[in-house]
């Protein structure tokens, strides 16, 4: 569980108003409008676990903004990025509520999640509470997929110099019955 005062931005135009007694989440509003501005918060889940829901808390004030996607976005090399999920979200979300995006992403390296937001009129505001992360920790050593993915990256060998990798993914029973064999030992 995290909340809405994670977020940040590195767009002068997008203000970010931090909660007080008056409002307890994060306020989002804009100096100039735009259909692209984005703020970012850091995920702090460790390598190998698998991401499988995201949900988050908003409320709208105003007609005219709207709230486009919701991405999780891998890092590793300050100039590059990789994104591993994106969810287009309805253009007619509910004034407030929660958006949830289910989704299977291993984590190999740091993880943003990034939200996308249409702000058409500068007296508008976006508020997020807060940010639920649903994940399973050590999910590769759990489910021994980094022996078969290992396994299966040695035994296809190479084609024209370079290694053909394949990456394992587990169906929910492989995963159940490799949970329930490590209870029973």
């Amino acid at each position: 569980m995290l909340h809405g005062i994670g977020f940040v931005t590195g767009d002068p135009t997008i203000n970010l108003g931090y909660p007080y007694i008056s409002h307890p989440g994060m306020q989002i509003t804009v100096t100039e409008p735009g259909d692209s501005k984005w703020i970012y918060m850091m995920l702090p889940v460790v390598s190998g676990s698998l991401i499988t829901d995201i949900k988050i808390s908003y409320h709208r004030v105003g007609i005219d903004n709207r709230i486009l996607f919701v991405r999780l976005v891998e890092q590793g090399e300050p100039i590059s990025a990789t994104i591993v999920h994106d969810d287009k979200l309805q253009t007619d979300l509910f004034s407030s509520g929660i958006i949830q995006t289910s989704c299977r992403v291993l984590v190999k390296k740091s993880v943003l999640l990034k939200v996308c937001i249409d702000f058409q009129n500068t007296d508008d505001m976006i508020e997020f509470g807060q940010v639920e992360i649903k994940y399973i920790p050590n999910f590769e050593e759990i489910t021994g997929m980094r022996r078969r993915f290992l396994r299966d990256r040695d035994s296809s060998g190479t084609e024209n110099g370079n290694n053909s990798e394949k990456e394992y993914n587990p169906t929910m029973t492989e995963l159940l019955l490799t949970k329930l064999n490590k209870k029973n030992f």
